[in-house]
């Protein structure tokens, strides 16, 4: 066992021998020689110079690796108060969508619910006459079936609108005409008419 014991030590003094600094710093014969040559020729002024530089650029390190890593804590702590900005903006925007929401519900107009009964004045598909509409006057313009509709007035009893739409005629709208709505939408005057006249 001693035996083994003396050729382990042995083994180990031998690979420590031959793993010379030159080998074990992980320069080639050639690199360690130049550098080894070059280290002789310098005068130690230069030597002291280099070790105060190295001094001087690891404590430039350290500095900068404590000011990143207060960067780091500045930037977590932002982006927490960023996300927590965030988080306010989208429970204030949902507040304001459900106050609107409400607002929109309590405030429907009282002629959007029963039947009304408005008079269509005409049915245009290339005579427009949007701009007159833009100061909130009674005339109502509708875009549909490829028709620019106008209707004027609203009216809760159909013989109000009638004779609202009798007037039209004598004054020269020759295609004035009645079209109820319930509820908001249009419907075929046969399925209100006879909910009107009672």
């Amino acid at each position: 066992m001693a035996l083994i014991k003396t050729f382990l030590v042995l083994g180990i003094a031998g690979f420590l021998f031959n793993c010379s600094p030159k080998t074990m710093g992980g320069l080639s014969k050639e690199e360690y020689d130049t550098w080894n040559q070059r280290k002789k020729e310098m005068n130690p002024e230069d030597f002291k110079s280099l070790i105060e530089e190295k001094e001087r650029l690891a404590e430039a390190q350290s500095d900068l690796s404590e000011k990143e890593a207060y960067l780091s804590q500045v930037i977590e702590r932002k982006d927490n108060e960023i996300n927590r900005l965030m988080d306010q903006i989208s429970k204030i925007k949902n507040s304001m969508e459900s106050l609107n929401t409400t607002s929109n519900q309590v405030q429907t107009d009282d002629w959007d619910r029963g039947v009304v009964f408005k008079v269509q004045l005409a049915a245009f598909d290339d005579f427009d006459l949007r701009d007159l509409t833009e100061n909130g006057s009674d005339l109502e313009i509708i875009d549909q079936d490829g028709y620019i509709k106008y209707i004027l007035g609203q009216f809760r009893d159909y013989d109000m609108a009638d004779k609202f739409k009798k007037k039209l005629r004598k004054v020269g709208v020759k295609e004035a005409w009645i079209v109820p709505y319930k509820d908001g939408k249009r419907v075929p005057l046969k399925d209100v008419l006879t909910e009107a006249i009672e």
